[in-house]
C-alpha cells in the first residue's frame, strides 16, 4: 500500500536499538552482572542505573503546569532562542557574524532541517566514513544521500587531503553542498579536530566559496560538546569561523538530550551563523516554516529549563558540577579501556572525549557476534566496532579490550 519511494523502508531494524534490545533480553535472562551493555549512547552509573542530573529533575518537578504542557511558539520561546545561542558559543561567537536559532526536537531535528533546506533533492551531503548512522537515514528519508571521505590517514590523523578531494568532486557535480563535522567528542570515535586542523579546513572551504555560484554549508554537530572538557575551552575553536564569505554558512546542531540528559524530552536547537544578516534572517524564516510543516512545536518545558539556567547562575553552576562528575566518570572508564588496548596491541582511533570508542575491524559483524557470545553487546559499524563506554560501569571495563582483540 505504500508509495514507491517508501517501499522496503524498515526492512532492516535500527542498528543501535536492535543491539540494545538483545542486551536487555540477556540481562533479563542471566542478570546484569553477567552482561556488558556497550550499545547505546546513554550514561549509566556504577550500578548500571539510568543517570540524570538531580538538579534538573528537581527543576522539572517544580515547574508550573503551563510551562510543562502548554504549546511553545513554532520557532521556540524567544528567550530560549537567545539562550541556545549563548549556550552554544559561551562567549566564543566569531567576530563580525550574525546568529539566530530555531528550536528543534534534539540534534536530529536540526540535522533534518539542514538536509532539506540547504540541499536540493537528490544531492549529497559529505560526511566522514566514521559517522553516526542516522545521518544516512535522515538524508534518505528526505530524498538526499551522503558521500564519505576517509576520516583518518595511516598515522591516525584527521585526513584533510581526503576531505579536500571529496569536497572538490561534489562541488563539481552540485552547486549546494553540506559538509558535516561532529566535533569535539565525535560519535563514534571520541575524536576532536585541533585548532590547526580547523584553520586548514576553513581556509580551504573559503577558497571553494570563491566560486559565488556555490552555496556551502558546514553542519557542525556538537551533541557531545559538554562532555569534551570545560565549557569555555571546548568552544574556543568557534572563533576560527570568522570572516566567512556570504555563500558559506555555519549551521550548528545543539542537543539538550545529551547536555542535560533529557533524551526523551526531545529538545535542542539549530543555530545559524553568517557574515550576512540577510542570510540569517532567511535561515530563521525558512526553518520556522519547516518546524510548522513537520512537528509544529517543540517541548516547552525543556525550553524553559534552558532559559532559567541561563538566568540563574546558581542553577547553572549546580548542573555544571553534576555534568562534570559524569564527564570525569567517562574519562576514567575510557582511560582504563585505552590503557588495556595499548597493552594488548588493540588498534583504536584517537579518543579525546565523549561517549564512544571505536575499533577498526575487517569483519565487524563477525567480531561483534563473537563478543555477543561472551555477553558483550557492542555496535558493529561498516568498518569497525563502537563501544559505548558511557553505559558500562567502571568495574566491567577491564578485560573488554582483550576480549575484542580475541574476537578480531
Amino acid at each position: 500500500m505504500t508509495a514507491s519511494h517508501a517501499a522496503g523502508k524498515g526492512s532492516v531494524p535500527d542498528a543501535v536499538f536492535a543491539v540494545l534490545q538483545k542486551a536487555n533480553a540477556a540481562i533479563a535472562a542471566i542478570g546484569k552482572d553477567k552482561v556488558v551493555n556497550a550499545s547505546i549512547g546513554t550514561i549509566y552509573d556504577e550500578e548500571e542505573k539510568f543517570t540524570y542530573f538531580p538538579t534538573v529533575l528537581d527543576y522539572l518537578h517544580q515547574a508550573a503546569p503551563e510551562e510543562m504542557m502548554n504549546y511553545a511558539p513554532i520557532s521556540g520561546l524567544p528567550e530560549f532562542l537567545s539562550s541556545a545561542i549563548d549556550q552554544v558559543f559561551q562567549g566564543n561567537q566569531p567576530e563580525n557574524t550574525f546568529a539566530k536559532a530555531i528550536a528543534t526536537p534534539g540534534g536530529t531535528g536540526a540535522i533534518r532541517h539542514v538536509f532539506v533546506n540547504y540541499l536540493e533533492p537528490g544531492q549529497k551531503a559529505l560526511v566522514p566514513d566514521w559517522f553516526w548512522g542516522n545521518y544516512r537515514t535522515i538524508a534518505e528519508e528526505h530524498m538526499r544521500s551522503i558521500e564519505t571521505f576517509t576520516m583518518f590517514n595511516e598515522e591516525n590523523k584527521f585526513n584533510i587531503p581526503s576531505l579536500k578531494e571529496k569536497t572538490t568532486q561534489l562541488l563539481a557535480a552540485q552547486d549546494n553542498l553540506v559538509i558535516i563535522f561532529n566535533s569535539p567528542a565525535h560519535n563514534p570515535t571520541g575524536h576532536a579536530l585541533t585548532d590547526k586542523e580547523w584553520t586548514e579546513v576553513i581556509d580551504f572551504i573559503k577558497e571553494c566559496a570563491g566560486n559565488k555560484h556555490k552555496k556551502i554549508t558546514i553542519l557542525l554537530d556538537i551533541a557531545y560538546i559538554d562532555y569534551a572538557g570545560e565549557p569555555q575551552a571546548t568552544r574556543n575553536f568557534f572563533r576560527i569561523f570568522s570572516g566567512l564569505p556570504e555563500n558559506m554558512f555555519l549551521a550548528i546542531a545543539y542537543s539538550m538530550s545529551k547536555s542535560f540528559l533529557i533524551y526523551g524530552m526531545r529538545s535542542g536547537a539549530l543555530v545559524g551563523l553568517s557574515s550576512s544578516e540577510e542570510v540569517v534572517e532567511e535561515f530563521s524564516r525558512v526553518n520556522s516554516i519547516s518546524n510548522r510543516g513537520v512537528w509544529s512545536n517543540g517541548t516547552r518545558g525543556a525550553q524553559r529549563l534552558l532559559v532559567d539556567v541561563a538566568k540563574n547562575p546558581e542553577l547553572k553552576a549546580k548542573i555544571e558540577k553534576e555534568r562534570a562528575g559524569f564527564r570525569e566518570l567517562m574519562n576514567k572508564r575510557a582511560d582504563i579501556f585505552m590503557e588495556e588496548a595499548k597493552d594488548v596491541d588493540l588498534k583504536t582511533f584517537p579518543y579525546q572525549s565523549g561517549f564512544f570508542i571505536a575499533v577498526p575491524a575487517p569483519n565487524p559483524q563477525a567480531a561483534t557476534e563473537k563478543l555477543t557470545a561472551d555477553h558483550i553487546y557492542a555496535l558493529h559499524l561498516k568498518k569497525g566496532i563502537r563501544v559505548a563506554i558511557c553505559g558500562i560501569p567502571t568495574y566491567k571495563i577491564p578485560g573488554i579490550a582483550t576480549k575484542i582483540k580475541c574476537a578480531l
